[in-house]
């Protein structure tokens, strides 16, 4: 292998690196996801979960290149999460809400980095790779992301449930440059691969201590954005040492949360309901106004009462089937499809978390704020939580 370069990786095995896929991975923009890690807090659940955005792009530009050798499409892929903030999605609302950004939107850092050098060194037009980060196969319903991740997570935190077939998927898989299709023969492969990330969901990505401690971590970084000690944009160059260190020096209520962080003392669910038992719509709730409202009728203060109105995943399979020479929907062919969709919109929930000496209050001033109606009877789902 001329001027390249081979990395053992722990999902994938080998991987080859070309020489100019080299100097992507040596800009500094891409050396900081080795510092930020790949599932934010989950190691407060799952203690392996340690592994990073820097070695889950490389092995989605591994995925990648098993459907196609479009130079474009794989520096997309090496490249599709350099706008991540620290603790990955820990830090994606916060973004949004003052920048308008999400970590998807990679031309910003692109052009105002060595990245973008590199890129036109390599004669590779920037808009065109910016375009196909959003694009298939990086980005699809089934793309290389997702299949890297969910290889990936299941393996470092040691939940079975991501398992995926990755030889039979990978073989039936296509990409025809404008969109990933499924062969006929590779329909079991692709319902395995949405019952892995259903699963993994479930029990990894919205496990309630996950959520907890994701939304402590915002909570904490805003009050810093909001006593001016922190610009939102620093958040795109920053990894996780470089802001846990900035909450650690807080004497505030940021200082507070780090401590937690630290010693796993985290806030209590004072509430989690599913939509059929909250009395009120909630597409629409201001969250801090709510905190403010709940933390008045507890009679403590406001940073001590988080609510998590988690956005809806997206309940679209529309993945095509060739049949026979025709593009078929996966949901005309699998029944899977339909029931998967209605158990992931069950899942949801709303959270409202504090300490735990708060509970009680909280929890009696949230029902009432939210009309929630608890039943007695617990859910299925509730009993199925880790």
């Amino acid at each position: 292998m001329k001027n390249g370069k081979l990395i053992h990786d722990s999902v994938h095995g080998t991987i080859q690196l070309d020489e100019w896929m080299i100097r992507i991975v040596d800009t500094p923009q891409f050396q900081r996801l080795r510092r930020i890690k790949q599932l934010g807090f989950a190691d407060l659940v799952y203690p392996g979960a340690h592994h990073t955005r820097f070695e889950h792009s490389i092995g989605s530009m591994h995925v990648a290149r098993h459907l196609t050798s479009d130079e474009i499409v794989l520096a997309s892929s090496l490249l599709h999460d350099i706008g991540h903030t620290p603790f990955s999605h820990s830090g994606e609302r916060i973004i949004q809400k003052y920048l308008r950004k999400r970590h998807e939107d990679v031309e910003y850092i692109i052009r105002n980095s060595s990245v973008g050098d590199v890129l036109q060194d390599l004669g590779l037009e920037i808009k065109k790779v910016v375009r196909a980060v959003k694009s298939p196969p990086v980005s699809s319903v089934i793309d290389v992301d997702r299949i890297d991740y969910l290889l990936r997570d299941s393996h470092h935190t040691g939940v079975a449930y991501g398992v995926v077939d990755f030889d039979r998927l990978i073989e039936k898989i296509r990409f025809d440059g404008e969109r990933v299709f499924v062969e006929h023969g590779g329909v079991r492969a692709v319902e395995s691969f949405l019952i892995s990330r259903y699963m993994m969901y479930s029990a990894v990505y919205h496990h309630h201590v996950c959520r907890i401690a994701r939304k402590m971590f915002e909570k904490a970084v805003e009050f810093l954005i909001e006593k001016g000690e922190i610009e939102a944009k620093d958040l795109l160059k920053m990894d996780d040492y470089d802001v846990i260190a900035l909450l650690r020096k807080s004497d505030d209520f940021p200082g507070e949360i780090a401590l937690r962080l630290d010693q796993r003392r985290l806030f209590k669910r004072a509430v989690y309901a599913g939509r059929d038992e909250i009395g009120r719509s909630v597409e629409r709730v201001n969250t801090e106004k709510a905190e403010r409202e709940i933390a008045e009728m507890a009679g403590i203060e406001s940073e001590n009462v988080i609510v998590d109105v988690p956005k809806e995943e997206s309940t679209e399979y529309t993945i095509p089937v060739l049949v026979d020479s025709e593009f078929i929907p996966m949901e005309r062919i699998s029944p899977l499809v339909s029931f998967l969709r209605q158990a992931q919109m069950s899942n949801w929930r709303l959270g409202v978390y504090c300490p735990l000496e708060y509970v009680e209050k909280v929890r009696k001033a949230s029902i009432d704020y939210f009309g929630i109606n608890l039943s007695e009877q617990k859910r299925l789902g509730d009993l199925l939580e880790l």
